[in-house]
């Protein structure tokens, strides 16, 4: 085992192990995440038995193992350690597990259900063609059972819906308003895979909040971020699509767009691993850094707006109340509380409930995981329901999926709650 100081490169399964028990060895002489997420449970679990009596370099394969297949990329953990980069140690678990299952994948490849889940854009394409069958299947119990046996996609899971019109159509075909005046700025909009293909809503939304301010709207979607690639190791092809995102949103920003996207990981991604993908294939490039910082997400760019004083106060349909729940990849951001903030610009009572869904990109579609997805949602189902709220939202749209598995109630994304309230729905 190297020095705790001293990070190891992963480059294969040897190194990997170095680097996970170094980590490890770390993370026990801390423990500030012991009751973060399942991960950091069944680590510190593993180093407390009296075999390995918190030795790191004792620790079985398994436990190593399953703390990161229990990793489901919250990055909550960001937030709570000191010893994330720049310090020396340079603890950054969510890259680590990244690593790992890259590792794994160059060993083993790609089980079949991770190459389909990785690629929503495929997965979009097909089901939208026939969407009403597709969402008809998918709640048949003898076809979920099917899926389950021959995929691992759990059967309890509730689905994501599909539509036949994608989002993108939908704008294309729509009757854009004249301008009567000049815009006070200049977006395109980033759906997210889920607004293009599951929540269509969200983007329309988008498009009618933002043009009742004045801001001229362009749709760009070239193809999935690469987050459910990410996730599940593919860090090739997770930085192909960001060389190809890249490519075809600066000329946008040149122009003098800003990117601006609904969704949490997305925006996350774009601003945050886009870089972190650039600087890992040889160097932060100049149209990586460009696009990256010229991406906002969807109420980071209206908190602009106000800051501005161009942002529209007049919410003649306003909700009472509203149980907002904070995802987890926009806290990791660190920009505040944009959502709540403007949705209590409303004249609402908002209630803000931080805690982590379990759905977290495919993981709680998983087999092996639903139920802890389930459990790990609890608290907040239990914290959103506490707040007895009129409207119960939540800026990333899976979240949405396993709030109504949770609690059995309608979810709506934040700028679906601003149109209803500017009296736009």
């Amino acid at each position: 085992m190297g020095a705790v100081g001293s990070p190891v490169k992963v480059v294969d399964s040897a190194s990997l192990s170095l680097e996970l028990t170094r980590i490890a060895d770390i993370c026990h002489g801390c423990r500030r995440c012991f009751s973060l997420c399942p991960s950091f449970e069944v680590l510190f679990k593993g180093l407390d038995v009296p075999e390995v009596d918190g030795e790191a370099d004792k620790l079985p394969k398994r436990v190593l193992d399953d703390f990161v297949d229990l990793c489901y990329e919250c990055k909550l953990c960001l937030p709570h350690c000191p010893y994330i980069p720049p310090h020396r140690w340079a603890v950054d678990v969510p890259h680590l597990v990244l690593e790992s299952r890259h590792v794994r994948m160059q060993e083993t490849g790609l089980e079949l259900r991770e190459r389909l889940l990785s690629n929503p854009d495929a997965l979009g394409r097909m089901a939208s063609n026939v969407a009403p069958m597709a969402n008809f299947m998918n709640t048949l119990p003898l076809a979920r059972w099917a899926m389950e046996k021959t995929l691992g996609v759990s059967a309890k899971k509730h689905l994501p819906r599909f539509v036949w019109q994608s989002f993108t159509r939908w704008f294309e075909m729509r009757n854009a308003p004249e301008r009567a005046a000049p815009p006070v700025a200049k977006v395109v909009l980033f759906p997210t895979c889920s607004v293009e293909w599951n929540r269509p809503e969200i983007g329309q939304a988008a498009v009618a909040v933002l043009e009742k301010n004045a801001v001229e709207v362009a749709v760009a979607y070239p193809l999935c971020c690469g987050m459910p690639l990410f996730d599940v190791g593919d860090v090739v092809g997770a930085d192909e699509s960001r060389r190809t995102f890249v490519a075809a949103m600066k000329g946008w920003v040149e122009n003098g767009y800003t990117i601006v996207t609904p969704g949490p990981s997305c925006s996350l991604m774009v601003k945050k691993e886009y870089p972190w993908l650039a600087a890992r294939s040889g160097g932060l490039d100049a149209d990586t850094a460009l696009v990256a910082g010229n991406t906002r997400d969807l109420f980071e760019f209206l908190a602009e707006l106000k800051g501005k004083g161009l942002l529209a106060l007049d919410f003649p349909k306003a909700p009472k109340s509203i149980a907002y729940h904070l995802p987890c990849h926009l806290k990791v951001q660190n920009m505040g509380f944009k959502s709540r903030d403007i949705l209590a610009a409303t004249g609402a009572v908002v209630t803000m409930v931080e805690r982590c869904s379990g759905h977290d990109g495919t993981w709680a579609m998983k087999t092996e995981y639903f139920d802890e997805s389930m459990k790990v949602g609890k608290k907040l189902f239990d914290g959103l329901a506490a707040a007895e709220a009129d409207v119960i939202a939540s800026d990333c749209a899976l979240a949405g999926v396993q709030i109504h598995q949770g609690m059995n109630v309608p979810v709506k994304h934040p700028i679906e709650v601003l149109r209803d309230a500017y009296g736009l729905a």
